[in-house]
């Protein structure tokens, strides 16, 4: 019998600490989770109804961490942009609005899959790294 893969687990409280940016108090740890083997990050806003807007939060500042965000939101194909991420990152806020855009867009099934697969994932609270 193969033994499970081996995953690693990051929590963080939030994403912004008082006084500080959205990310600022954990960026040293997405940057070494990512490393220098991930160029982009599939960023899936689903958990908030303005996802232009978080969108751009977030690319803001992956895009300081020298690392490209694509908005699943944006994609021609969300399932194909989910099948083909190197990495995700899935954004906090109402989890019922994200799972529902999740199903919606047919696109769950996918992430699960790809989790599954990845051998290193991290959570933030509110937020994932897949």
């Amino acid at each position: 019998m193969t033994a499970p893969a081996s995953r690693r687990l990051l929590l963080i409280s939030n994403s912004t600490l008082s006084g500080s940016g959205y990310l600022d108090h954990c960026d040293t740890e997405i940057k070494t989770f990512l490393g220098r083997g991930i160029k982009k990050v599939l960023f899936i806003p689903y958990a908030l109804k303005d996802r232009d807007s978080y969108a751009a939060t977030a690319q803001k500042k992956f895009n300081e961490m020298g690392y490209e965000l694509e908005s699943i939101h944006n994609a021609s194909t969300p399932s194909s942009a989910a099948a083909k991420a190197e990495a995700i990152f899935v954004g906090g806020g109402n989890t019922f609005r994200l799972l529902k855009s999740l199903y919606d867009e047919e696109v769950i099934d996918i992430i699960r899959d790809r989790i599954l697969k990845w051998k290193l994932w991290k959570r933030i609270r509110g937020y994932c790294f897949c």
